[in-house]
């Protein structure tokens, strides 16, 4: 294949987001090192700012990925050792409860140190930020021993982004600036809103079935998850850039530590796998390596394959992202790849053992499930405690023995599974990559 055309790309995204309800989008793909990239709509409905390939969008927990890229830098400076306990660096107690023990920077990158994850509270624009956190971690449960499971924990990344602050003796987003950012001229990428103003940025946008769009009120997150992804805006340009470096090689980090942080550190119920900062899908004969991020009203995407020399991004503010992405990257990553970055996951089965063993509340620190039985399928009710999010409903179907497939935003392979059980007898539920312990044996 041949790099895209720029005058078909343009067009594919404007039907793209058209028809996914997509206020602005901008997309970007980069082949044997040569990009091309194109946008469409506006950055904000109320300002009628039209999206540019170069416009800012908040680009979520791709970030983290950027964290682990900084980590590993640090370990090749020998300033961290990966593999030593945290609390070589940051003495004071991280987490709590039965399960608690020492745990590493490489279980952070992976997500499995066990921790307890979606800490989103707000400690400041200081740059104290982050160290003012750490106080607040010691609370933190761990639902699992460290090195067990795979939980996504937010709060371990914002623990790794304390660490770098340690070692180099500087604020999070300085080092990312000066270590990352600056040496592959992502210059327009910046974790402050304030920098962000003077830039064309998107704003997180509400899009209703009927693809009516509204502005959300809610932009500025807090600066002490920057580390795992609520404060980092980029473009699609920059953010190929970035991929480049993990697929050529750069100053900034050796083609050794590039591989390493692609190695397998876990497996996840759907059968995808975690490396240090990133996800890899195995479809068609190849290995898909990325991160999505998402933050109010706001999508990206950032996937790779090293060895065809292919990465593709997308930035978008609201409306069905997930149909808007699959409509763009995955004819280019079938033609290039002879697949796409989606797990094979089985279909529903019926006649499925008695469900009621499910039926329960589950609870983590950032979400509680209310879990029923209907006939051949579960129903869960999931209730957000942050940021004002209503409940969301939706049903369980059986793929397998504990094992059981969803829709969530478009995604209908969200694979959800119930294992681990606590000395009742009682499973852990795994959903939306994190783990939630059962806290009652029926729905309250």
């Amino acid at each position: 294949m041949t790099q895209p055309d720029a005058a078909d790309l343009q067009v594919r995204i404007e039907l793209a987001a058209k028809t996914a309800h997509v206020p602005g989008l901008a997309f970007a793909v980069s082949l044997t090192g040569e990009m091309v990239s194109a946008a469409t709509g506006v950055v904000n409905i109320e300002t009628g700012v039209e999206v540019l390939p170069d416009s800012l969008f908040q680009i979520g927990s791709i970030t983290k990925s950027h964290t682990a890229t900084l980590a590993m830098q640090a370990a090749e400076d020998g300033l961290i050792d990966i593999d030593a306990p945290v609390s070589q660096y940051i003495p004071i107690q991280l987490g709590r409860g039965p399960e608690a023990g020492p745990f590493t920077a490489r279980q952070l990158m992976a997500h499995i140190s066990g921790l307890d994850g979606d800490l989103f509270i707000d400690t400041g624009r200081d740059d104290d930020a982050l160290a003012r956190l750490m106080v607040l971690c010691k609370d933190l449960d761990f639902l699992t021993a460290p090195g067990r499971y795979y939980s996504y924990s937010s709060a371990g990344y914002a623990i790794l982004g304390r660490m770098l602050e340690v070692v180099y003796g500087q604020s999070y987003e300085q080092i990312l600036k000066d270590r990352l950012l600056d040496p592959i001229e992502a210059t327009r990428s910046t974790c402050f809103a304030e920098n962000a103003a003077f830039c064309r940025t998107s704003v997180g946008h509400e899009v209703d079935e009927d693809g009516k769009a509204r502005v959300v009120s809610l932009t500025l997150l807090p600066r002490a998850m920057g580390a795992a992804g609520l404060s980092l805006f980029s473009t699609v340009e920059e953010l190929i850039a970035y991929a480049n470096v993990h697929i050529f090689g750069h100053d900034v980090l050796n083609r050794a530590s590039a591989e390493a942080m692609r190695a397998v550190q876990t497996e996840l119920p759907d059968g995808s796998e975690w490396g240090l900062g990133w996800k890899a899908i195995r479809n068609g004969g190849t290995r898909f390596v990325g991160h999505d991020g998402g933050t109010i009203g706001q999508a990206a995407a950032l996937w790779f394959v090293p060895e065809h020399e292919l990465a593709i991004a997308m930035c978008a503010n609201g409306g069905d992202t997930q149909h808007a992405w699959q409509d763009l990257a995955y004819p280019i990553f079938q033609e290039v790849c002879g697949g796409v970055p989606e797990p094979d996951i089985p279909e529903p089965v019926k006649n499925v053992a008695d469900l009621s063993r499910y039926v329960g509340v589950y609870d983590n620190i950032g979400v509680t499930m209310h879990v029923t039985a209907e006939s051949d399928r579960l129903k869960v009710v999931a209730k957000s405690k942050f940021f004002g999010f209503d409940d969301v409903v939706f049903p369980l179907h059986p793929i397998g023995e504990g094992r059981f497939r969803c829709e969530l935003y478009g995604n209908d392979k969200i694979v959800n599974a119930f294992f681990d059980p606590d000395e009742q007898g009682r499973p852990a539920l795994f959903y939306a990559g994190r783990l939630h312990r059962r806290v009652d044996g029926a729905v309250v």
